[in-house]
């Protein structure tokens, strides 16, 4: 993530270049959503409309309860972390706009840590950083969404103080975040596997250059071991040991005017690679820990309530409300069809007892029929009649082979598969972009929004909130042109507005009389067309929309494309121990 530094013209000098620093930004985003934190409190009381999330309605009764001695589960819909209900408290003791103070105060903080990243990972122009700080604060959705009350700025505070913590290599700290980020929202548990091989990687970089090994990956910003000056330190500082080559080819060592000296003797390359490894345990043993330490404690407090409502709740969700979701209309189809005629994955629950039927029951030899027989228990209620109907049951092993099928791939209930294609996106876009650790997430949490069971705007942030990490490697990259990229924005928002349109007809103009938007709708689709079958065409819409977007990312963000600076030389740089010439220059001036 690299861009060249602009020289400073004059265009930029004055008040209005100034307002194109970061800070000022900062500033005025802070400004803009105070007066939109006052204006939620006016439009909630006087206009018909609530300004506010009904999410936030439902975390400030999880912390009335909390106040009162109670869980935060009485609430019913409350399934977070009770940790949020906590943070909530100061709604029922100070004041109900406390949380979205709280998360407007959170996205600036989110800001600095995004100012932060980017000072430390590339080179830019003030402008550069203003406009990535700008696509933070002043999105569209980042400036409302906290505004109303939704929580998600909470997770991503959380995640890039994790990038932080990975960029200055501590695998402990690192892990304690990512277990509470995981224990708050699940979903953090995508990046589990680009974190891994990202501390492995590096970790084997480390080491061989240490070693002196070429495997050791030299960038122009860190220095090298050979230009390293081989003059021997002041007294009193640390031996300065310096990797060279003697005349047979064989590694030795100047220990302070010692030399040839026989260096170490190779290490084996599996005890290397397993060596390699040590951070990556230390960071899962850490995130591990306190994820299971979170999860005993509110356990013991709050009992399988809380396991339930934050965990296995978000594993089989099934929304049939109207979301953004391709999977969105066959769940609304099959939804309350489960408990009558569907069983588990989809199979209907006759089709068991009628295999056991066709087993014990004689079969008339001379009827012909379908290879699957009915799917309305015809040959059921025959059977229990002695009744010859004219159509013969399926064979037992067809209709076993059927059960068993359906068992395994539900093909009534896609959603239940819907695990299998984002588990190969992550895995793939881990493996191939990890070493830049905010390129892999921003790729890694738009596909899995985008393929995921139930969408919402909320979700977005998720994504968003790692856009401006990635900026300047955008502007610096000439793969994808910005035509390209601008278009596949605009079909993006397009996308979404023509979803909304359909959504606005289902849920304000269907069944409420008189010309609307809904009449429109109508007169463009076929008689007959439920209102549903618009939705979830929108929906698919948006599903094209995004994997346009993610494909034109992955081919912008190829990781070393034109010798980008990545994450992974930024963290390189800051992890390298400090050879011992500079530490003794260091402690000279010091004393």
């Amino acid at each position: 993530m690299s861009a060249t530094a602009r020289p400073r013209t004059a265009s930029s000098s004055g008040w209005w270049g100034s307002l194109w620093r970061p800070w000022p930004v900062v500033v005025l985003a802070g400004l803009v959503r105070l007066a939109l934190v006052c204006w939620a409190e006016y439009q909630d009381a006087f206009l018909p409309v609530n300004y506010t999330d009904i999410d936030y309605a439902v975390f400030t009764d999880a912390a009335r309860f909390v106040a009162a001695g109670g869980s935060p589960y009485q609430r019913s819909t409350f399934r977070y972390s009770p940790l949020l209900a906590y943070l909530m408290l100061p709604n029922i003791w100070l004041h109900p706009a406390w949380g979205k103070v709280l998360f407007s105060a959170c996205d600036l903080f989110v800001a600095g840590l995004i100012s932060y990243l980017l000072c430390r990972t590339c080179t830019m122009s003030p402008r550069l950083h203003a406009a990535a700080l700008a696509v933070w604060l002043f999105n569209p959705y980042t400036a409302t969404i906290s505004t109303r009350g939704s929580c998600d700025v909470l997770s991503i505070l959380l995640l890039l103080s994790l990038l932080a913590c990975l960029l200055h290599g501590r695998p402990l700290a690192s892990g304690m975040l990512y277990g509470v980020a995981v224990h708050f929202r699940i979903y953090p548990v995508i990046y589990g596997p680009a974190i891994a091989l990202f501390l492995a990687r590096r970790s084997w970089i480390l080491q061989e250059r240490e070693a002196g090994r070429p495997g050791g990956r030299q960038t122009g910003s860190v220095l090298r071991y050979e230009e390293q000056p081989s003059h021997v330190p002041a007294a009193g500082s640390t031996t300065a040991v310096m990797p060279t080559m003697s005349a047979e080819g064989e590694a030795t060592t100047l220990d302070q005017g010692r030399v040839g000296m026989p260096a170490r003797r190779r290490t084996a390359p599996w005890l290397r690679a397993a060596s390699s490894l040590r951070p990556s345990a230390a960071f899962a043993v850490a995130a591990a820990s306190t994820f299971l330490l979170l999860g005993a404690a509110f356990y013991r407090l709050y009992g399988s309530e809380f396991l339930q409502e934050a965990f296995v709740h978000h594993l089989t969700r099934k929304d049939p409300r109207h979301n953004f979701s391709p999977y969105y209309y066959p769940v609304y189809l099959s939804y309350g069809v489960r408990s009558s005629s569907v069983g588990v994955s989809g199979v209907p629950q006759d089709w068991k007892k009628r295999v056991i039927q066709s087993e014990v029951l004689p079969r008339p030899p001379h009827v012909i029929s379908s290879p699957l027989g009915t799917a309305s228990g015809a040959h059921s209620s025959a059977a229990d009649n002695h009744v010859d109907t004219g159509v013969e049951s399926p064979p037992h092993w067809l209709l076993r082979a059927r059960l068993a099928v359906q068992l395994c791939l539900p093909v009534l209930e896609p959603w239940r598969v819907a695990l299998l294609p984002q588990a190969a996106v992550l895995l793939a876009v881990a493996v191939r972009y990890h070493e830049d650790l905010p390129t892999a997430w921003l790729l890694q949490t738009w596909s899995f929004v985008a393929l995921n069971k139930v969408i919402t705007a909320q979700y977005f942030v998720w994504f968003l909130s790692l856009l401006p990490l990635t900026l300047p490697a955008l502007v610096a990259q000439r793969t994808v042109s910005a035509r390209a990229m601008g278009a596949a924005s605009l079909f993006w928002v397009v996308a979404q507005l023509h979803w909304l349109g359909w959504a606005y007809a289902l849920e304000m103009q269907v069944g409420r009389g008189g010309p609307g938007l809904w009449d429109i709708y109508k007169i463009c689709s076929r008689p007959g067309l439920s209102v549903h079958v618009g939705v979830w065409a929108a929906g698919l819409g948006f599903l094209a929309a995004n994997t346009a977007a993610v494909a034109l990312l992955l081919r912008a963000l190829q990781p070393r494309l034109h010798g980008a600076t990545t994450f992974m030389d930024a963290s390189l740089k800051l992890c390298q121990p400090r050879p011992a010439h500079a530490i003794a220059l260091a402690s000279k001036k010091h004393n």
